[in-house]
């Protein structure tokens, strides 16, 4: 219950943001300045922090590098099997809605709260995988469903996760700490302050950019992919974890939470690529950031 209620403040900083956003208080080109400020600099600066940390043995653990993978590619097979009984237009927005869970804005602030901050080197690389596994698997299964093409070939687009802060900050945190150099103890306390930026920052862009205008029309749809996203992914985590790499602990228990987080918002932009359906896709966004501030505490007091 402590836990519980230790993460309660972060999702009223969420609520915050989308009231701001409501009352015109802060206008959408902060929201903007505001994306960039966090994606570019404040959560890349919380990786390194946390990837010079981490010990070379801990990504030798399958549960913690192929674990994950497994946990996504499950959910999504279920989505696709659900998808065919929905129209064929819808089916690609649905199915990514299912697994791509908001790992960097809402996993990374919630769980290294809920953990603590020996956790935060875990979930860095739980957001690296993500990042990767959720491209690739995106890039599949929008090709498959949607009724349009993207022009951009899998090549770029599969650069662009080359190109990603968040995989840059990764790979510079790990080649850091592998390497054995030592930095200035005012470089690392200066990288760290600049990630404290990130917790609050974060959320408030979550809030702000949640819409519910668009929801009525696609409601049915979307409650089901809420289900299979807040429910049934973290259920086949868990499963995954003890039952396949017979994990306990922190390693189990971050990802099952990482796990349960809502959709991320980037599912709209490969929806835009891919011809899916965009309002389906935008809709769910906000209604599994909405109902995940039910359920992720949910998960927290069970795990």
């Amino acid at each position: 219950m402590e836990t519980v209620l230790l993460v309660l403040p972060l999702f009223a900083l969420i609520f915050l943001g989308y009231g701001l956003r409501k009352t015109s208080f802060l206008s959408s080109q902060f929201a903007f300045e505001a994306n960039r400020l966090v994606y570019y600099i404040t959560l890349p600066a919380t990786i390194i922090a946390e990837m010079i940390k981490i010990a070379p043995e801990d990504l030798g653990r399958p549960e913690l590098v192929i674990g994950y993978p497994l946990v996504v590619i499950l959910t999504a097979a279920l989505a696709l099997a659900l998808s065919l009984l929905i129209r064929y237009e819808r089916r690609g927005a649905f199915a990514q809605i299912c697994y791509r869970a908001n790992l960097a804005y809402f996993g990374l602030p919630i769980a290294s709260t809920a953990f603590g901050a020996e956790s935060l080197a875990f979930i860095s690389v739980i957001i690296a995988i993500g990042i990767i596994i959720n491209t690739a698997l995106s890039i599949t299964v929008l090709k498959l469903l949607s009724p349009q093409e993207d022009r951009t070939s899998i090549r770029a687009r599969l650069a662009t996760v080359v190109r990603n802060p968040l995989i840059i900050a990764v790979a510079l945190g790990l080649g850091i700490g592998f390497s054995g150099i030592t930095l200035p103890g005012v470089v690392i306390d200066t990288v760290e302050l600049i990630g404290r930026i990130s917790l609050p920052l974060v959320l408030l862009v979550v809030g702000f950019s949640l819409s519910f205008s668009r929801l009525g029309g696609s409601l049915p749809v979307n409650l089901v992919a809420a289900a299979i996203k807040l429910a049934a992914m973290p259920l086949i985590a868990y499963a995954v974890l003890t039952g396949v790499f017979g994990a306990e602990g922190l390693i189990r228990d971050v990802t099952v939470v990482m796990s349960a987080m809502p959709t991320a918002a980037v599912s709209q932009s490969f929806a835009a690529r891919f011809g899916a359906d965009e309002q389906v896709t935008a809709a769910g966004v906000s209604l599994n950031t909405l109902l995940a501030m039910l359920t992720v505490p949910l998960w927290l007091a069970v795990v």
